[in-house]
């Protein structure tokens, strides 16, 4: 049998996991890969991701609720590159996780990606000059590198002050239009595991809500994205480094109703498994494939 880590953090949004813990958003998909794993050959043990002695104890890790990342950016990929260097296979690579560490990729999208402004500091002046140079009425900040929503805003043109940056990114930002259709239409977000599609996400927020990606604010569903959608989220795919073992497209649609990709997620995905639990035998499928 297999020995797979299922990498996790030490800690979720400042509360500490203990040894073997998933944050709770996390937990169903874990057992789903667990006893998919069962079935399959493949033995998964969660783990913290900077445990040195990963090398030693299992044929391959791969990184899921690795959800403190960003807080520790440039230990977390000199962790995987240790675990590397002493021959353990990790999904996904460092050379992939550099890549992706930083929303920076999407300039390589071009015209598929959503309209950015890209500042080294989100203050008033890039503030106000972003809403002038993307003609919005509403703008997104979000930082370079983050998770999870932390440090985004939504400022509208005449409403907003400077005081309102203070819970904004610390560092480099980027600064996009808010699109209407978010509320509406919401998000979606396409899965492909060792190349091949699994499934999509519609996520849309609650009444008076516009983050789509918090659980308590927006209601997930399992849905077959429109054909225009998964031509956009393959041809960003095509600009992605390959050998990915996953990844997710997450796209919303323009004002002009084309589809713009706003991430591609190849760090720590939530999966949304437990809204497609057979996704979770196709995951450990295409890890089986890369063990054999």
């Amino acid at each position: 049998m297999w020995r797979v880590a299922y990498m996790t953090g030490r800690s979720y949004r400042g509360a500490p996991l203990g040894p073997g813990e998933v944050p709770a958003l996390e937990r169903v998909s874990r057992d789903l890969v667990v006893a998919a794993g069962l079935e399959r050959g493949v033995s998964f043990r969660t783990v913290y991701w900077d445990d040195p002695q990963l090398p030693s104890h299992f044929d391959a890790a791969i990184i899921r609720s690795c959800w403190d990342y960003h807080e520790r950016g440039g230990e977390f990929v000199a962790a995987l590159e240790a675990h590397e260097g002493a021959g353990l296979r990790v999904h996904n690579s460092s050379r992939i996780i550099r890549w992706n560490g930083q929303k920076t990729y999407l300039k390589q999208l071009g015209p598929l990606a959503i309209d950015t402004v890209w500042v080294e500091r989100a203050d008033a002046h890039a503030v106000a000059k972003a809403f002038d140079a993307l003609d919005a009425s509403e703008i997104v900040v979000k930082p370079q590198v983050g998770a999870g929503s932390i440090g985004t805003l939504r400022l509208k043109r005449n409403g907003w002050s400077e005081a309102d940056l203070i819970a904004g990114p610390n560092g480099a930002a980027m600064i996009q239009p808010f699109l209407r259709s978010i509320e509406t239409e919401g998000e979606r977000s396409l899965f492909w595991f060792g190349g091949a599609y699994s499934h999509a996400i519609r996520k849309v927020p609650h009444a008076g809500a516009w983050l789509a990606n918090i659980p308590s604010k927006a209601t997930f569903a399992v849905e077959t994205p429109p054909t225009s959608a998964m031509e956009v989220a393959e041809a960003a795919r095509a600009h992605a480094p390959e050998a990915m073992l996953y990844v997710r497209v997450d796209l919303v649609q323009g004002d002009d109703g084309r589809w713009r990709v706003i991430e591609v997620e190849a760090i720590e995905p939530y999966l949304f498994l437990d809204f497609a639990p057979e996704a979770a035998g196709r995951f450990v499928d295409a890890i089986a494939r890369v063990l054999s």
